[in-house]
Formats: C-alpha cells, structure tokens, sequence
C-alpha cells in the first residue's frame, strides 16, 4: 500500500509539474493579447489626435481668407476662420486721424469710380471710389462696395487689417487689385452669416467682383 500511494503521489507531481509549462504559456498568450489592444487604443488616439479639429457651420470650407488672401498665420485649418475679438496688432483697427486704414496709398492720381473700374477691367493698383454697402460683423475683415448698380467686395490683403463694422453708407476710397472670383456654396453662407443675414436663405455658388485691398480710405 505504501509503495502505491508513494507511486500515486510521484504521478501526481509529474502529472502537476507537466500542465505547468501550459499554464504559464496561457498566461503569456492572455498578456500579449492585452498589450496588443493597448497598443491598438494608443495608436487609435494618436491618429484621432492627428485629425485637424473641424470647425462648426462648414466654417474652414467657408472661409472666404482661405484662398490667396490669408497669410501664414492663418492658413492652418483647425483654425477655421480668423474671426475674433479685435485687438492691437495683427488685424488691429487701428488708423489714422483722416480714417484711413492699412498702407499709405501710393497712386497719386484721383480716385476712379468703381464702376468705371470695372468697364475698364482695370486691375493692379487702382484707387476706386464707392460707398459701403456692407460690412462683415464678426470682425470687419470684409465689406461690400456698390457704386451705382456695381459692387465689389473688398478683402483685406494678407488679412492685415480690419475696418469699423459700422462703415455702412459711408463714402469710401479703396486701393488694390481688382478681380472676380467665385465663391463655392459654403463659402456664400459664410459670408451671408457674417453680414448678419440667414446663411439658409442662400444657395449656390456666387460671382462677384473682388478687389484685394492694400489701403482703405472710409470718409465721415
């Protein structure tokens, strides 16, 4: 009997040191498992993380300065649209005692009507005169000048400088380059919201007539 509990016992270690070996690689197989679905979540936050923020009402599709006439600064898409609170420097109101703003003009000669400038397809460094028609009331980073039945929309070069948001019906002298562009849809509620009407009012795409603006003379 003694013999046989003592062979029973020596089958049972065997028998216990055998399964070990499968146990730990049990163990092993559970924790590369686990570390791999760590790795999966940090990899899945890091490219979330990557992603450039998007910004709300289609504003970085609808940004008008995201084409030509926005600097560096303001190039970066997760930063939409640059409207903000106006302050010194970049984008500052700041302006002479005769209200001008941005650079000194340097055509010498009269201001020429703007819708004369358009009949002509004039284009570089022209100085055209008009009223305000509107004005963008986030930052006044745009506004819209009508001579007679023509308007242009003024953009500010390099969005250097912003104008009074409260310029409507005032006569205006504005130097720079005169184009067309057309602006997609998002872009036509953008500038519908920003001009303080109901950007689901409008649809579709618009051409306009735009002149990018080195130096704006707003009279009182």
């Amino acid at each position: 009997m003694k013999k046989l509990a003592l062979i029973s016992c020596i089958l049972a270690v065997t028998a216990c040191d055998s399964a070990k070996p499968a146990a730990d690689k049990s163990a092993d197989a559970a924790k590369a498992k686990t570390e791999a679905s760590e790795n999966d979540k940090a990899a899945e936050k890091v490219a979330v993380a990557a992603e450039p923020e998007k910004a709300e009402d289609g504003e970085a599709n609808g940004c008008i300065y995201a084409e030509g006439e926005k600097d560096a600064e303001h190039a970066k898409p997760e930063e939409g649209c640059p409207h903000g609170e106006q302050a010194d420097g970049e984008g500052t109101l700041a302006a002479k005692s005769d209200g001008h703003f941005g650079d000194p003009f340097s055509n010498t000669t009269d201001a020429v009507p703007l819708a004369k400038a358009v009949d002509a397809k004039s284009k570089e460094g022209i100085l055209v005169s008009g009223e305000v028609e509107s004005v963008c009331q986030k930052k006044g980073c745009w506004m819209v000048v009508k001579d007679g039945d023509v308007s242009a929309r003024i953009l500010m070069k390099d969005h250097g400088f912003n104008v009074p948001m409260d310029s409507r019906g005032k006569k205006v002298q504005v130097e720079g380059t005169l184009t067309s562009r057309t602006f997609n849809e998002d872009q036509v509620k953008h500038l519908e919201k920003d001009g303080g009407g109901d950007p689901d009012k409008v649809s579709g795409e618009r051409t306009e007539h735009v002149l990018t603006a080195s130096g704006v003379l707003i009279q009182s």
